[in-house]
């Protein structure tokens, strides 16, 4: 048997053989039933009203599909029993129902990919903003050791998310360009440091340990909790703020992550659903994945209890059920942070940022001054109420992301939670032709700050927002226009 067939056989049965897991895609039989379809059959999904609620649009989602046609890939928990599967948690969105880790070769003669013996190709791409993961994007990978997910067709993997080996896993972290500076002081290098634009704008993707337990050592099994931050795009000024999300997982035999985050989108145009999506798929889909368009940055905790992690991962289906089947708009009240906030709550993890009326109020670089929008109307007078009597990490995504970094390195923390080791990961943009992102706004109407989140809505709103554009400008100019992007740090 030819190797390339040995792999893909192992590949499918892989996904049956394990009893806790199947990966394929979910069928709705609009009888009230529901069907998972793998490589190797189908089976009848057996579970409780309450995941059933889901099943819908998860099956058939009313605003986001994916624009290649085809249907959503999910990883599915519970149990075999014959023809029936006995779902014990919501799906999770996944590449593709097939995984292969190896370097990634290119051979010039030929044109063709592989990694190993088995020839693979890229998945569906799509241009958003006028740039799409391309030749660039493509043979950056070359020469690398990565995980590829996807799926196999007449005996080719078609390549759908493209992850560095190392970044996401609890093998011990390789070597950086930043370890030296890591070292002297890790939890300032990484609130302000890493958000210089010479390595949020970099290649050098690394991970770190920050925390590790004197004498404690990652087993299998052992469960991982990580908040995450995406940067800004360098493609666009309404993205300024980034995107925040948690997300849950274990440690598998080899040492890597089964891990996904609880991500909380609105409708939008990079194919992206609204729920648990693996870390695969979350960062390096390549088109939905968040490192298509910025940079990463991913705090990782292990050692806290998974009864309690799953309280947060139930909290938030609803908020899912919601993003899936209505067309919500982002608010100041109802965002990805808001909502992974809430359900943060109950796993018992909470911010650093909750503060008295009295400090909140004389906290001028985070006070709305009505004298600092004086020229705008419409939503800033609900904005400036909400900046005024709500701390921004509730609802800007880098402050929550370093008020929950700043709760759980704190000592009585580590000890009520049980963590034992808190790795950090930057993860860089993927290179293309696209501008590159970096840092997101650390502001938002502030005094003495110039490029706050106001300064970037106002050019949003002036030169991309079809409904207010003032001043149409060609794409040449508006290359140089992004470079004001670059102050936020």
């Amino acid at each position: 048997m030819k190797i390339k067939n040995l792999i893909a056989l192992l590949l499918i049965t892989t996904n049956v053989s394990a009893a806790e897991f199947l990966t394929g895609t979910l069928i709705d039989n609009h009888d009230g039933s529901f069907d998972i379809s793998t490589s190797n059959g189908k089976f009848e999904i057996q579970t409780s009203d309450e995941i059933k609620k889901s099943l819908p649009s998860l099956a058939n989602p009313t605003y986001v599909k994916q624009s290649d046609g085809n249907p959503y890939s999910y990883e599915f928990k519970g149990e075999i029993k014959g023809n029936t599967f006995e779902l014990s948690q919501t799906p999770t969105n996944i590449p593709g129902a097939d995984s292969l880790t190896g370097v990634l070769t290119y051979n010039e003669g030929t044109g063709k990919y592989h990694i190993g013996e088995q020839e693979v190709s890229f998945g569906y791409t799509k241009v958003l903003n006028h740039y799409s993961f391309d030749e660039v994007s493509r043979q950056s990978y070359v020469g690398k050791k990565i995980i590829a997910d996807g799926r196999i067709e007449n005996g080719v993997f078609i390549m759908q998310a493209l992850t560095p080996t190392g970044l996401f896993s609890a093998a011990p972290a390789a070597s950086s360009p930043y370890d030296k500076e890591i070292a002297k002081n890790p939890y300032k290098f990484i609130k302000k440091r890493v958000y210089k634009n010479d390595i949020s704008k970099s290649n050098n993707s690394f991970r770190t340990t920050v925390y590790n337990k004197k004498g404690y050592e990652v087993k299998p099994g052992e469960s991982v909790f990580l908040v995450t931050l995406s940067g800004r795009q360098g493609d666009s000024f309404g993205s300024v703020n980034g995107h925040f999300v948690a997300g849950v997982g274990e440690v598998k035999k080899d040492l890597t992550l089964r891990a996904e985050v609880s991500n909380a989108y609105v409708t939008n145009g990079k194919d992206i659903l609204s729920g648990n999506t693996s870390l695969t798929n979350y960062f390096s889909n390549l088109v939905q994945g968040q490192n298509n368009y910025r940079p990463t940055y991913t705090f990782l905790v292990y050692g806290i209890d998974a009864e309690k992690l799953k309280k947060f991962r139930d909290f938030m289906e609803p908020s899912h059920i919601l993003f899936r089947t209505q067309e919500l708009d982002i608010t100041l009240d109802f965002n990805c942070t808001t909502e992974t906030a809430k359900g943060l709550v109950l796993a018992g993890i909470k911010g650093n940022h909750v503060r008295t009326w009295w400090n909140r109020t004389m906290d001028l670089n985070h006070l709305a001054i009505p004298l600092r929008l004086a020229s705008v109307f419409g939503e800033a007078g609900e904005a400036l109420g909400k900046t005024a009597s709500n701390d921004k990490e509730d609802f800007q995504p880098r402050p929550a992301f370093h008020s929950y970094i700043d709760s759980l390195k704190n000592k009585s923390v580590i000890k009520k939670l049980g963590i034992k080791r808190m790795d950090y990961v930057f993860y860089s943009q993927i290179p293309s032709k696209r501008p590159v992102g970096g840092a997101p706004s650390n502001f938002t109407f502030n005094v003495g700050v110039k490029h706050d989140s106001l300064f970037y809505k106002k050019l949003y709103d002036k030169y991309e927002n079809p409904d207010t554009m003032q001043d149409p400008v060609s794409h040449e100019k508006f290359l140089e226009l992004l470079t004001e992007l670059d102050h936020v740090q």
